[in-house]
């Protein structure tokens, strides 16, 4: 059998080495052809073909595609129509992975990262041996020998993973929320929907799955699922008078926490649940939270200036992502808008931003995202600059001591920068540049 694995990014290098150490025949091929695809391919010990077409197809057996490529693509597209079996990149790690290795897999259009990362701490706090690996961390092919060797895998696990997946049957499944997003990649929001669903496929009744109370495409699927079903945000299982509660037990008090939202405390319990599916104690929970800080760039303060808090959220690349971060600041917001143009919906936004001080739209949609706020009515507090830079320098005209400026964009980075932590880290440069400015100033 011959195994062609497509697209040469950080999953399909992983996928064609996991391929060749089992001594499977391998191809590997990439639509592109640039120096550093060449390199890439010259450090493989495996045949490949660069600037390829529907014509690799050729005598191939099953093909391994990378999530960065779309079912539009041009390959995909023949390979579907010759009835060749597509896998993804985590579809053949689970399959390498074998059955005896629990998996505890986490989707959502927002809190994913969040809630695997906090699933870790609470696992680290029990002692419990386990891996994590997926969307934003590791590639599963990639770390096979610490998986099988720790007995349980935690994956995050995103849309484009679960198109090509049949089946996974995971111990416990997560959804945590469904917002239109990625429709550049998805050819409707139906399909994205079907997609997400695709975390519960295989499940029985011995495993888990979770859905939150307040996600309608979660809450539609609840009757129909095999495995049980617990819904995050109601009954014995939800925050209530300041307490985070997991099926009746206290967990810990939100004054207590290092984080903040409504959305984030939903995560914890998110996490906490799967934790304790998987045999993590209480106590250690309780624990993990109490010392748990958010990642980089999500809701991070980035400098304070005379009055006004900086906070970087450049993780939120969607506008439910945007609307869960305001929500969860009861002070006037300064906030940037703005990022690469995927066509976005910003309607979801409009209730939020009310209680905006100004709305500050930058970089190649911010043209876009400006004109539909003001047609909408929000001309009042919409300013549009060309890139981040600007928009700091901007914000720090406009905002009053108190404030907070939020880049919380609603777009993806790469009209600036390659992802959303370079945009971050340059949002709290500048900051901090103007609060260099602001001192010297002071000083004279």
């Amino acid at each position: 059998m011959t195994t062609l694995v497509y697209g040469l990014g950080e999953s399909g290098v992983a996928a064609a080495r996991a391929l060749g150490e089992g001594g499977e025949r391998v191809l590997v091929a990439d639509g592109n052809d640039d120096e550093g695809l060449r390199a890439t391919l010259a450090a493989l010990d495996v045949p490949g073909v660069l600037g390829a077409g529907p014509e690799i197809l050729d005598g191939i057996d099953r093909m391994i595609v990378s999530p960065g490529v779309s079912p539009a693509n041009s390959v995909l597209r023949a390979a579907e129509a010759r009835g060749i079996p597509i896998v993804p990149e985590v579809g053949l790690g689970l399959e390498l992975l074998g059955e005896d290795t629990p998996v505890a897999a986490v989707t959502g259009t927002n809190g994913k990262t969040t809630v695997v990362d906090m699933l870790h701490s609470m696992l680290e706090a029990s002692g419990l041996p386990h891996a994590v690996a997926g969307n934003s961390w590791r590639t599963l092919t990639g770390c096979l020998k610490e998986a099988r060797s720790a007995g349980l895998l935690v994956l995050e696990i995103s849309s484009f993973q679960l198109h090509y997946l049949d089946n996974p049957g995971f111990e416990v499944a997560a959804l945590l929320n469904v917002r239109p997003d990625h429709l550049n990649w998805h050819s409707s929001f139906d399909e994205y929907v079907r997609d997400k669903l695709k975390v519960f496929e295989g499940q029985q009744a011995k495993d888990l799955a979770l859905v939150s109370s307040g996600d309608p495409v979660g809450r539609g699927a609840e009757h129909g699922l095999d495995a049980e079903v617990l819904v995050v945000g109601e009954g014995d299982t939800a925050v209530r008078d300041g307490r985070l509660l997991l099926r009746g037990s206290h967990l810990a008090d939100v004054a207590e926490l290092r984080f903040a939202g409504t959305h984030n405390y939903e995560n914890a319990l998110f996490a906490a649940a799967a934790a304790r599916r998987l045999r993590a104690e209480l106590e250690d929970i309780r624990e993990a939270l109490l010392g748990y800080e958010p990642r980089p760039h999500r809701m991070r303060v980035a400098a304070e200036i005379s009055g006004v808090t900086y906070v970087d959220d450049s993780k939120a690349t969607n506008p439910a992502a945007v609307a869960a971060a305001l929500a969860s600041i009861d002070t006037p917001v300064v906030l940037i808008l703005g990022g690469s143009e995927k066509g976005t919906d910003f309607s979801e936004l409009l209730p939020c931003l009310r209680a905006c001080r100004a709305v500050i739209c930058q970089g190649e949609a911010g043209p876009r995202i400006a004109a539909y706020l003001e047609d909408e009515g929000f001309q009042h507090v919409v300013h549009v600059v060309p890139d981040l830079g600007k928009a700091v320098e901007r914000a720090g005209v406009l905002a009053r001591p108190g404030d907070v400026v939020l880049l919380s964009p609603g777009c993806a980075s790469f009209d600036q920068f390659p992802g959303y932590a370079e945009r971050g880290d340059a949002f709290t440069r500048f900051a901090r540049q103007l609060l260099a400015a602001h001192s010297e100033a002071l000083g004279r």
